[in-house]
């Protein structure tokens, strides 16, 4: 990248929003868990100093009076005032503490926008890593494109390419966008005006409880992180926010925009989708199925290559009025966003074993919520305006709604926990509930529909060349269509399958195979996750 390249509408506007709203921080980041001896402060600062070059979020900034910023670079920011350390007496609880206390802490105000801290002193051989980045340099999935570049081995692909939709797909797209900005009124209670400040907290569940039920009924974590977030707000809503109870709840997803060789890019390459949470659904899988009938256009390449362009398209003050409509009491949405980890990462050997996200809490908005998956469970930040009340309960509400999903009765006693760095981490969930007859994919198995769906939906593939015997060139299966497949798995059951692997099999139902011998290998040294469709450890 150079500093000639134009800052996206959203670099701006989140820069224009951090200065029009000083006390209002846009700190970002993720808690990197480790086991072993912590090391030495000027082994981290040689470890990322290292890396300064292959990193451009570590170098370049936003720098220039709101909408009219430019990108700078300053190719040897001050790595002493950067990188620091945070000694905490021992006890989970004192970390619990020292990790909300840096949540809040000022970024650096000069140059490149990030600093990490190095937590230790709580637990004999565990020590933790705060990575923290301002919004409008790093968007989440460029937070863990950093985190990649400075704590794994392996690089994922960034993203498929691109799509091209027609005149309908850009129509639908623009509707759904504008429909975002109409006013609901679930915020506005005279009583409890929201006040700006925020109060964070984290609940974390195995990641198989989520993952399992989901690809049994046609989606993915993401979709089940969702239908359970609309089962905790369900909860919450009908005994401490009376105007939200019984309604769907209107929340904005991030998508992903990023392009091949895009991954290295600082700022913000996503888009909001709309999703009403279903809220007003009483059954768990009544809530994941309208979830994943929801989100399966934000899986379209096409319907995504065309919010990229709409987005590159959009004038600079047209985005920044929508954010400013979007940021009014009246028309305030949730906002919520899902990121997984599905490759190892470690520091000098010692093994990252958990990863915490933390969001910030935009102008005027109710709550944020972000959740992460790593290495069988997903850790998930409730960011909430002080305003709202009962929201330390978010988190108990949420393992409650993911163990229903699994076939638990609601408020029935969760499995016996265990206690991590601080917070109170489920035992491996019961097995899910059996999938009815004919779904794709069971927790038993992956089968030739599960693999074509995948390749019609993801890869945009015509189904009706995809046939069992069919070789690749027959069923229409292109590098592009190949690339697509294995960020879809990835993404979707935690399999890493690399585009050269999925490329040896000659024919469709081969692949097939090889997607389900996998599903049920034992884990690969590179990957932190058991089997893809087994979690129960």
């Amino acid at each position: 990248m150079t500093t000639t390249q134009r800052p996206t509408s959203m670099d701006l506007t989140m820069h224009h929003m951090s200065q029009a709203h000083p006390s209002i921080p846009q700190t970002i980041g993720a808690v990197l868990h480790l086991d072993g001896a912590p090391p030495s402060l000027e082994e981290l600062r040689d470890h990322v100093e290292r890396h300064l070059h292959d990193e451009p979020r570590l170098t370049h900034y936003l720098d220039g009076p709101g909408l009219k910023a430019r990108w700078q670079r300053d190719p040897a920011p001050d790595l002493d005032t950067r990188i620091r350390a945070r000694h905490v007496p021992p006890g989970d609880s004192h970390l619990d503490n020292a990790l909300r206390e840096l949540v809040e802490h000022p970024l650096p105000d000069r140059g490149p926008l990030w600093d990490a801290w190095l937590v230790s002193g709580y637990a004999t051989d565990r020590y933790a890593i705060c990575w923290r980045a301002h919004h409008s340099t790093q968007d989440g999935m460029g937070l863990m494109g950093t985190l990649h570049t400075l704590f794994s081995t392996t690089t994922p692909p960034a993203a498929a390419p691109a799509a091209r939709p027609g005149p309908g797909t850009y129509l639908r797209t623009v509707r759904a966008t504008l429909a975002a900005c109409t006013a609901n009124g679930i915020w506005t209670d005279p009583a409890r005006p929201l006040s700006g400040n925020r109060v964070v907290n984290w609940a974390s569940v195995p990641t198989g409880q989520l993952r399992d039920p989901a690809v049994a009924r046609g989606g993915d974590t993401n979709d089940a992180f969702l239908a359970s977030l609309s089962g905790a707000l369900r909860a919450w809503c009908s005994e401490h926010w009376p105007r939200g109870a019984d309604r769907p709840l209107p929340t904005l997803t991030m998508v992903n925009l990023r392009r091949a060789g895009e991954r290295e890019r600082p700022g913000n390459l996503f888009a909001f989708a709309p999703l009403p949470l279903p809220c007003d659904e009483p059954t768990a899988r009544g809530r994941l199925d309208r979830v994943v009938a929801a989100t399966r256009a934000t899986r379209d390449p096409v319907r995504l290559n065309a919010l990229r362009v709409l987005s590159e398209r959009t004038p600079t003050r047209a985005f920044h009025a929508m954010a400013g409509w979007l940021t009014t009491p009246a028309r305030a949405p949730l906002t919520a966003s899902y990121l997984a980890f599905h490759r190892a990462l470690a520091f000098q050997g010692d093994p990252v074993t958990r990863i915490q996200p933390f969001s910030w809490l935009p102008h005027n908005q109710p709550a944020s919520i972000v959740a992460c998956s790593y290495n069988g469970s997903t850790s998930v930040c409730f960011t909430t305006d002080t305003a709202l009340p009962g929201t330390r309960g978010l988190p108990a509400l949420f393992a409650d709604a993911a163990g229903q999903l699994a076939g638990r009765a609601p408020g029935s006693p969760a499995a016996p926990s265990r206690q991590a760095d601080g917070l109170e981490v489920p035992s491996p969930a019961l097995a899910p509930a059996p999938a009815p007859a004919g779904e794709a994919a069971t927790s038993a198995g992956i089968d030739f529909d599960f693999v074509k769906g995948l390749l019609v939906d993801h890869g945009a593939l015509p189904p009706g060349p995809i046939t069992p015997d069919a070789s690749f060139s027959h069923a229409g299966i292109d590098s592009m269509a190949v690339t697509a497949l294995s960020m879809a798995l990835e993404d979707r059951l935690g399999m890493v399958i690399t585009e050269q692997e999925l490329t040896q099999a000659p024919t469709v139902a081969a692949l097939v195979d090889l997607v389900a011998r996998r599903a049920t290998d034992p884990p690969r040294p590179d990957s932190p996750h058991p089997p893809a469709l087994d979690h129960r450890r």
